[in-house]
């Protein structure tokens, strides 16, 4: 047996006790075959052309090199520092087979396992990771840097700046890579390791480490290693490629266990998008009806492009920008050679009311294909979603009597395997971490990589995220990804910044063409490197003339005058406290039937439940709701105003910026077919604006949400009557406009200054927190990926892993519990259910912890604030480890929290003097009015 042979790769014990092992050569011989087929299979043509363009290649080029990252990506594993190695318990009498082998090739000296020695013996063995021994042999054998770097990062991030160049670690720790400074034992290693690296070379066609090619872009080296971890974790699935047997000793070189491999994997072909030219049938066969005057001009523009970039779309609540976003992806995939779509929202709630409407069309696609597509939904609560939770599953669609569908694939289930998927609906905070610094990034790219991305609501990002979005934006440029980005209500400042981001340019002349254009709609887009618009649009939906009231009244009386003929009004106000007093006043006057609270502090199952039958029973098509019931009040914060397509009669809102306060507006009057509908007093649309004064002062929650400076602003030029949609462009871009300055008296104009310079200074001081964890703009990389993820901060102020996440979105970070209800002496109960769920839980019952895990809320932020979340946690911790040590046990709840309500709905012990209570009704509530026992 050739001494290459006994190298090990993994080493394992089954279920049944048998103890297995693979060896190095044939994980390399796997992962090289499965590479090769995710190049052909899984890639788009797109990420292939970024990889051929980039070593100047063609096909046959590019799978060559391919199958060299996968033959050698584990070459690091052929070292006395790896293989030294003993198993996890249960493997001794493998980890000594191995070892005697070791032993008899002379590659260990005698009395090294004889006297028990492993890896930990070595004296820096932790200072040469496989990894970056990987990328320190292949620069030893003369392999550029570009493929170096992506050995050295495949374990998901590149070596340091600071190690650099990695053939460093040899010699600074020989005895890792050649056991001892003996001639003998150096030879031996050397003699081995270059055997191996040629037959990588030669089992990829290539014959010297000079025919390897230079991988010219940084972009096609991120796509290659996040390629290379997706392989290696394939590969490495028993599951898919099983382990050998103890006395197995050939390798597996025939075509089967690639193929059988493969095809467990595998489940859906690659989208290859038909080509469309004529948008009325395309809109007939696809949504079943005739496209508004407006999608028919995105549609035709599109169709003439040669090289598509970013598309931004801005037109009215209702207007049909979704459809109109759908029907381009489906047209730059096709022109740009894309694979796939990644459709984000600001919120859980906005995801979930569009991840139906994906599906839907989805579906379509499915059909037209006869294959089936593979879609994910990815945020914190995706589980709770009834359409993701009801689609089938891989493993159901060998059934050739069924016809072609959505399903989902459960090999992309896993965290960072998500984004891998075909077709992806999530919230924003999946596109913004493609700009964060943190482990396996490049996966993440390789997943935006192949598909079209489309940002819904995009008017909604504060600096800091802005901040992340744009260097995002400036990356997927680069991967010539195109993107689609939907707003109603989009300041020209943010147009500006997101169009130079992609196109990675500053360029002023935007300012005439974009900027100072108050067409609306308007639609934005780039061909090549030449902004085009299109904001010529036939007048044929007429506007809707509101009447706006600065209101500062009786706003019961008012309510009582309003609604005596019937009616349903909304109210949206800035903080759940408000919302939550206003609740328990109106409901107290009014009945609790005839009034509905909706915020973010309810239990995550009974709010999605909330928000379903707020869309049934005041959204299109409740006509028999609007009958049924003489009036309703419905009052909540700013998840009113996302993508919930309900309509009020009349709404109550209180001051936010012009942007969201024309958003919150959307929902008057929304749709047409209601009117017939709406009592006599409540025809003409009417905004109330809540928590303005003469003076321009504003309650403590709007200024901490908001700021004054925008407030001041809004107010100022926010007139008395309102023509929805034409005049959204203006009102924004008046307000965001800040050479455009106010009229204000002296008092005034003093205190507008002040919230001016505020404003400004947390600009800059969002913008400068957030590039704390933002990877490099792409013109500042080097030539290869050393240093690409390394944290430029000082020790002193670097960020964990889990806070370095965290930074996406600015804040405070939140704890999230799991909410009970206890039962009898020592159970506990879902909250409104009448049963102890406890013993089921500890038996492991599936079901009950799935019940269990739906019922989770988030604390007070009083409590989970920068000085005190640590000391929550801890609190929290003691409290379940007395309580609820069972759940430690169980896989699914282990690290979770848990919180016991007593018999009255309250948390019975103090957290920093706070009492939590929670009511069905309005929701999670807390005070420091009743003293209880302390955790």
């Amino acid at each position: 047996m050739n001494i290459t042979d006994i190298l090990w790769a993994k080493k394992s014990k089954s279920e049944n006790g048998m103890q297995k092992w693979l060896p190095l050569k044939q994980h390399l011989l796997d992962t090289k075959g499965v590479m090769l087929m995710l190049y052909r299979h899984y890639l788009s043509d797109h990420q292939k052309n970024i990889i051929k363009e980039s070593i100047d290649g063609d096909s046959l080029d590019a799978e060559k090199l391919v199958e060299f990252l996968g033959a050698s990506h584990d070459i690091g594993k052929a070292t006395p520092v790896f293989q030294a190695k003993s198993g996890y318990q249960g493997t001794q009498i493998l980890d000594e087979k191995i070892n005697y082998n070791l032993l008899s090739s002379d590659l260990f000296s005698k009395d090294f396992f004889e006297k028990g020695l492993f890896q930990k013996d070595l004296k820096y063995y932790l200072k040469s990771p496989h990894a970056l021994a990987g990328e320190a042999l292949l620069e030893n054998f003369g392999v550029n840097s570009e493929i170096g770097s992506i050995i050295g990062g495949h374990h998901g991030k590149p070596i340091k700046e600071a190690e650099e160049p990695s053939i460093n670690n040899i010699v600074d720790f020989p005895e890792n890579y050649y056991f001892n400074e003996s001639k003998i034992y150096f030879d031996k290693w050397d003699e081995l390791q270059k055997e191996i690296f040629y037959w990588t070379l030669n089992i990829s066609g290539y014959n010297d480490a000079n025919d390897l090619p230079n991988i010219e872009y940084v972009s096609s080296q991120v796509i290659l290693e996040g390629l290379l971890i997706m392989g290696d974790w394939i590969a490495s699935c028993d599951d898919y490629f099983p382990l050998f047997d103890l006395e197995q000793k050939d390798l597996i070189t025939s075509s089967s266990r690639l193929e059988n491999g493969f095809k467990k994997w595998f489940k859906t072909s690659i989208w290859t998008p038909e080509i469309h030219n004529n948008s009325l049938e395309y809109y007939k066969n696809r949504f079943d009806f005739k496209p508004r005057e407006f999608q028919k001009k995105i549609f035709e523009s599109i169709k003439k492009t040669e090289h598509p970039g970013i598309v931004i779309i801005e037109s009215g609540m209702g207007s049909g920008k979704t459809e109109a976003a759908l029907s381009t992806v489906e047209q730059l995939a096709q022109k740009m050679h894309c694979d796939g779509m990644f459709y984000c929202l600001p919120t859980q709630a906005t995801t979930n009311a569009m991840f139906s409407r994906v599906i839907s069309w989805l579906s379509g696609l499915a059909i037209d294909d006869d294959e089936n597509k593979s879609i994910n939904l990815i945020h914190g609560k995706s589980s709770l979603n009834e359409n993701f939770a009801n689609l089938p599953h891989n493993i159901d669609i060998d059934d050739e009597d069924k016809d072609a569908g959505v399903l989902v694939n459960d090999w992309f289930a896993g965290k960072k395997t998500k984004i891998l998927d075909d077709f992806v609906v999530g919230t924003i905070d999946q596109l913004l971490l493609l700009a964060l610094k943190k482990k396996h990034l490049a996966l993440r790219h390789l997943g935006f990589s192949g598909k079209v991305v489309v940002i819904d609501e995009a008017h909604g990002f504060d600096s800091y995220m802005q901040t992340y979005l744009c260097r995002a934006l400036e990356w997927l440029g680069k991967y010539k990804i195109p993107v689609i980005i939907l707003s109603a209500t989009l300041p020209a400042e943010k147009r500006i910044e997101f169009i130079n981001s992609y196109l990675d340019k500053d360029d002023k002349t935007l300012d005439n063409k974009i900027k100072n254009n108050l067409s609306y709609p308007l639609v934005s887009y780039s061909d090549d490197n030449k902004i085009n618009v299109i904001d010529s649009f036939t007048n044929n939906k007429k506007d809707m003339k509101i009447k706006v009231i600065n209101f500062r009244g009786d706003i019961l009386k008012e309510l009582k005058t309003l609604l005596s003929d019937g009616g349903i009004c909304g109210i949206i106000v800035n903080t759940v406290i408000k919302a939550q007093k206003l609740a328990k006043l109106l409901m107290s006057q009014f009945g609790s039937e005839n009034v509905e609270i909706l915020h973010a502090s309810f239990l995550a199952n009974e709010r999605i439940k909330k928000e379903k039958k707020l869309v049934d029973n005041i959204g299109n098509n409740s006509e028999s709701e609007r009958y049924n019931h003489r009036f309703r009040i419905i009052i909540g914060t700013q998840v009113l105003e996302q993508s919930l397509d309900i309509d009020f009669d009349v709404l109550f809102s209180d001051i936010a910026p012009m942007d969201l306060l024309l958003q919150r507006a959307g929902r008057l009057h929304r749709h047409k077919e209601n009117d017939v509908l709406r009592p006599s007093k409540l025809v003409e649309p009417k905004l109330y604006v809540l928590g303005i004064s003469e003076e321009y002062e504003y309650e403590d929650g709007s200024s901490f949400i908001y700021g004054d400076y925008l407030l001041m602003r809004t107010q100022y030029y926010l007139e008395d009557i309102i023509h929805l949609p034409h005049e959204i462009s203006k009102l924004i871009q008046t307000v965001y406009d800040f050479t455009k300055i106010p009229k204000f008296s002296v008092n005034v104009q003093k205190k507008y200054l002040e919230a001016k310079d505020i404003f400004k200074e947390n600009k800059k001081s969002q913008q400068n927190a957030a590039d704390a964890y933002r990877i490099s703009s792409y013109e500042d990389m080097e030539d290869n990926l050393i240093g690409w993820l390394d944290n430029s901060l000082d020790s002193k102020d670097k960020f964990s892993d889990e806070q370095g996440l965290a930074q996406v979105r600015n804040g405070n970070d939140n704890i999230e519990v799991i909410m009970v209800k206890a039962f009898g002496n020592n159970g506990y109960s879902i909250i409104g259910d009448n049963y102890d769920i406890s013993k089921d839980v500890k038996d492991g019952d599936p079901k009950a912890i799935g019940q269990l895990v739906k019922n989770t809320i988030k604390i007070p932020q009083v409590l989970s604030q920068k000085y005190n979340i640590e000391n929550t946690i801890d609190l929290l911790e003691s409290y379940n480890m007395k309580k609820l040590p069972e759940w430690q046990s169980n896989p699914w709840l282990k690290g979770a929290l848990g919180i016991v309500l007593n018999e009255n709905n309250r948390f019975p012990f103090d957290i920093y003097n706070y009492t939590i209570k929670y009511d069905k009704k309005i929701g999670l509530t807390y005070n420091k009015e009743e003293q209880n026992g302390q955790i």
